[in-house]
């Protein structure tokens, strides 16, 4: 992006509206607007707005400084209550004016004060018209008023021209407090009114820094940028855009040096003493106290005081939290100073900030940053030193820890006898860049350590990787490759066991996680591997997070086993294991809670599923986990669909694909998309739902664990939007053809099982459908649970063989559905109700179950389930309407009808409708059937005689077609 540029406005709205007001109502009297902003709120940009619309509003616009506001004041016409003053013959020349001073109209004659001058001269009646208008008076950084700026000030502030505005900008902490009380004090010849700038939100931060931004700049905008334009416009300037912009390791990001100039110019403005204190608060990187940057700076205690003064009075430091320490007012200002800060002298500073740390015993953490930037090869001290420092971050900040890891790695010597330790560190180094997302920082570490193996030592290397490594294929959705990993690990550490057996704690890591991603078809060995994961996590005390995954994986397997008792008690002994964990233990094993919040929604335990999901979703925000927080915002999104609340369920599937983003894998952004998918079937019109499913179809990799899932939205999206011959070749090509042996869940196998039921029964395959249907039954039954349950009933009344039985089962599923209080489930049933009670002619009936599901729709934001309302309240009034008025077709049959009507092809209307000729051919089929005829020239002839009906499809809203966009 270009810097310097001026910008649109952006989410100032109230304070212009607010100036706006003060201006029209200046007939009643004088008036002062004072806007408070912090440094970088944008307050002089706001000025220059308000001045460019106060000139188009015809008013004589005076912007100025504190510098040169004695010579503006000057220039404005006499204050003389009731009298407006007259413009003189003689327009002042360039020469004359007040630097900043804005010459929209002739100005007035010099005057010595502001406060007495004498009447001006009678003038010609174009004089006094020019002098009538309105005086806009701007003035901008008011708290730098002093001297003659501050009476020339006060002399305004106490006699205001009738018919003037003053606006004043100015930063409330730097404005001195007699000044700070003049300009906030009421005064009866004057309406006030103060306003305070805040920061911009998400919206308004997002519109600023425009669209051009790639995922992890996006994500520091939020996290870095604090709302600030001037921040904001920094992080915008350093990225390169969506696919170029390189990724870069924690804390070396570099910025334009026209985006840093302004913040820059701040520090360069300041004492050479103060100057030197920042630039060593920019080294401590922390909250300092003055014996520390004493220490880093090399100056004396009360030279350190003076300067931190003045940097407190220019607002570069602030006092901080913790008492008798201060820190730059925002991070990124530290970290741009530090960048500016010269090489030799930042190299010396840390070197001198380390040793600080250490002679007053300061953990390892406190001193890594300072270790890393000073230490020199070979250093083995300052090796250990970082390598404690990154176990201690690694639950906290996995970004720093993989950075200190790899520092180690370097610092240590290249002799022979550091070789595994290097190795381990690497290795290290790698796991934890993939908690952050940084599968390219992951990548290279396991490089590195790759050539560290000799052939003696590689067998049993690759084991001591083998997590990291597999890690890394998951993320690229290659699970073949990750299983293999592991398996070749756990060989390898039964094969050639070190002194004291294998290290059970890792063979238990592997096991659980071979058990979690064992694919279809390997179900006994899967549930082995979980078994001995439990058996071997338990006996060796690794009873916490370690010990819960394992049993959440072994219940998960016992759930799809349909061993529902065996796996609510995995789900809860998981939890109390989970539940009596500190957040840093949970955090260095965040799988754990989302294999078991899983489980609990498989088991329709949905407060404390929900519960999990929310600590476990906090904790990766927090520590920055992305891969992690996808997941588990992406199980929250399901978990709300479950329980029919749309609206939320659609936050959190957004938020899930805000981290994919982030996450460093294809297989997290399909996984998060699928998630979006199956909202958008809910909340969105279909096409949408179409949209989002096909750009996680292409993302999705062959037997990663989202290609089914992705199969099986698009199936979904696509039987909605009236394609049921392409939702069953999708499920065709997926394969997905059997229910009972699908790759998936429980939940997503019944849900396949609603797809190919309604897919077969639009196309005509009835028995295929009750075939279908019988297959949901036997999967409900099979776990047991209400939710499942009432699915099934409902495709049962769906394929019925008539509304006698189709009316049992709609009642049976409208009972379950109410004793468990979901509304959703409870609209579906009373829609299918309302079909039934049409089918037998009991019309009054029908129409009260359709009111009661369209207010169950619009309660819980179904917009899916109000299009069903609405169609069939549609076919009700058809059924009523006469025989002439009765023909209803969906939107693609009469599009279809329509092209008919205009002499195409079905050739010609595939292409034109961009779906395949046998899936026109199934749609004529069906059209001939519901009209009764046998020929393509009656469909033309009732087309011409508008006897046919299309029945209403929503449209997709800009919103939607912004979220299609996004995908």
């Amino acid at each position: 992006m270009t810097t310097g540029s001026t910008r649109p406005l952006i989410g100032r709205e109230r304070e212009l509206a607010a100036v706006r007001g003060r201006f029209a109502a200046l007939a009643d009297g004088p008036a002062l607007v004072g806007i408070a902003g912090e440094p970088g709120l944008g307050t002089t940009r706001l000025l220059a707005e308000i001045a460019a619309w106060a000139a188009g509003a015809g008013a004589r616009v005076h912007t100025t400084t504190p510098e040169a506001l004695p010579r503006t004041l000057a220039a404005l016409p006499p204050a003389a209550p009731g009298h407006v003053a007259a413009e003189p013959a003689r327009k002042p020349a360039a020469r004359d004016r007040a630097p900043g001073e804005t010459a929209q109209a002739p100005a007035a004659p010099a005057r010595a004060s502001a406060r007495t001058a004498p009447a001006a001269p009678a003038a010609a009646p174009s004089a006094r018209a020019a002098s009538a208008a309105p005086v806009v008076v701007i003035v901008d950084d008011v708290h730098r008023c002093d001297g003659a700026a501050r009476r020339a000030l006060d002399g305004l502030l106490e006699a205001p021209g009738d018919g003037t505005l003053i606006v004043l900008g100015y930063r409330p902490r730097q404005c001195p407090p007699g000044l700070l009380a003049a300009l906030t004090a009421p005064h009866p010849g004057r309406a006030t009114e103060h306003l305070d700038l805040a920061p911009l939100d998400r919206a308004g931060a997002e519109e600023f820094a425009g669209a051009g931004l790639c995922a992890r700049h996006r994500a520091a905008l939020h996290r870095d940028g604090a709302g600030v334009p001037r921040l904001l416009a920094l992080l915008a300037a350093a990225c390169a855009g969506p696919g170029t912009c390189p990724g870069e390791a924690p804390g070396s990001t570099s910025y334009p040096a026209r985006a840093a100039a302004p913040l820059l110019a701040e520090v360069d403005a300041l004492g050479p003493q103060a100057r030197l204190v920042a630039h060593a608060a920019a080294v401590l990187g922390e909250p300092a106290e003055p014996d520390a940057l004493a220490a880093v700076a090399g100056l004396d205690r009360a030279a350190v005081l003076a300067a931190v003064d003045e940097l407190l009075a220019a607002d570069v430091l602030r006092a901080c939290a913790l008492p008798g320490h201060v820190e730059f007012r925002h991070p990124l200002l530290g970290h741009l100073v530090h960048s500016a800060v010269p090489g030799g002298w930042r190299l010396g500073a840390h070197r001198r900030a380390r040793t600080h740390h250490r002679e007053l015993g300061r953990p390892a953490l406190r001193g890594a940053r300072h270790a890393e930037q000073s230490c020199r090869p070979g250093d083995e001290d300052g090796a250990a030193e970082l390598a404690a420092a990154a176990d201690q971050a690694l639950a906290s900040d996995p970004a720093s820890a993989a950075g200190w890891y790899t520092a180690a790695a370097r610092l240590l010597p290249a002799a022979p006898a550091h070789r595994a330790r290097r190795r381990d560190l690497l290795a290290s180094a790698a796991e934890a860049a993939l908690r952050c997302g940084r599968a390219d920082l992951a990548g290279t570490a396991l490089a590195a350590r790759e050539q560290l193996l000799d052939a003696a030592d590689r067998g049993a290397g690759a084991a001591d990787a083998a997590e990291p490594r597999a890690r890394l294929a998951e993320l690229a959705g290659d699970l073949p490759r990750a299983r293999e990993i592991r398996r070749a690990a756990l060989d390898e550490l039964t094969a050639h066991p070190a002194p004291g057996g294998p290290d059970p704690l890792r063979t238990a890591a592997l096991r659980t996680g071979l058990a979690a991603t064992a694919g279809p078809g390997h179900a006994e060995r899967a549930a082995a591997w979980a078994e001995e994961a439990v058996r071997t996590a338990a006996a060796h005390g690794a009873g916490g997070a370690l010990h819960a995954h394992a049993l959440a994986v072994r219940g998960t397997l016992r759930l799809a086993a349909g061993e529902v008792s065996g796996a609510l008690c995995d789900a809860r002994d998981a939890a109390g294991a989970v539940d009596a964990l500190p957040d840093r233990a949970v955090a260095l094993r965040l799988d754990a809670l989302d294999h078991l919040a899983r489980l609990e929604t498989g088991l329709e335990r949905y407060g404390p599923a929900a519960r999990h999901f929310t600590r476990g979703l906090d904790t990766a925000r927090a520590t920055g986990q992305w891969p992690a927080a996808t997941a588990l915002a992406a199980g929250l999104a399901v978990l709300l669909l479950r329980q029919g609340r749309f609206p939320q369920a659609a936050a959190r599937a957004e938020e899930a694909v805000r981290c994919s983003e982030l996450a460093g894998g294809q297989e997290p952004r399909a996984l998060a998309l699928c998630v979006r998918a199956r909202v958008a079937l809910e909340v969105h019109a279909p096409e949408t739902a179409v949209a989002v499913a096909r750009a996680a179809c292409a993302l999705a990799v062959a037997d990663g664990s989202s290609w089914y899932r992705s199969r099986l939205a698009l199936a979904a999206a696509e039987l909605a939007a009236g394609d049921a011959l392409g939702s069953l070749e999708t499920l065709a090509g997926a394969p997905l053809a059997d229910p009972a042996a699908a790759p998936l869940d429980a939940a997503e196998r019944l849900a396949l099982a609603e797809v190919l039921c309604g897919a077969r029964r639009a196309v005509g395959r009835t028995d295929a459908a009750r075939a279908a249907a019988g297959q949901a039954r036997a999967l409900a039954a099979r776990t047991g649970l209400a939710g499942p349950r009432v699915r099934a009933l409902l495709l049962t009344a769906a394929v019925a063989d008539g509304p006698a039985e189709a009316l049992a089962a709609a009642e049976e599923a409208l009972a379950s559905a109410a004793a468990r209080g979901h509304a959703a489930d409870e609209g579906r049933a009373r829609l299918a109700l309302a079909r039934a009670r049409l089918g037998l002619g009991e019309t009054e009936q029908a129409a009260r179950h359709l009111t009661a599901a369209g207010h169950a729709a619009a309660a819980c934001g179904a917009a899916r389930l109000a299009r069903e309302v609405a169609a069939a309240t549609e076919e009700a009034a058809a059924a009523r309407a006469p025989a002439e008025e009765a023909h209803m077709l969906s939107q693609r049959e009469y599009e279809i009808s329509q092209l008919v009507s205009q002499g195409c092809t079905n050739r010609q209307i595939a292409r034109t409708l961009g779906v395949s000729h046998k899936t026109v051919e199934t749609h004529l089929g069906r059209i001939f059937a519901k009209l009764e005829i046998s020929s393509r020239a009656e469909i033309a002839n009732m087309i011409g005689r508008n006897t046919l009906v299309a029945r209403p499809r929503t449209r997709t809203r800009p919103t939607e077609r912004a979220l299609v966009g996004a995908s």
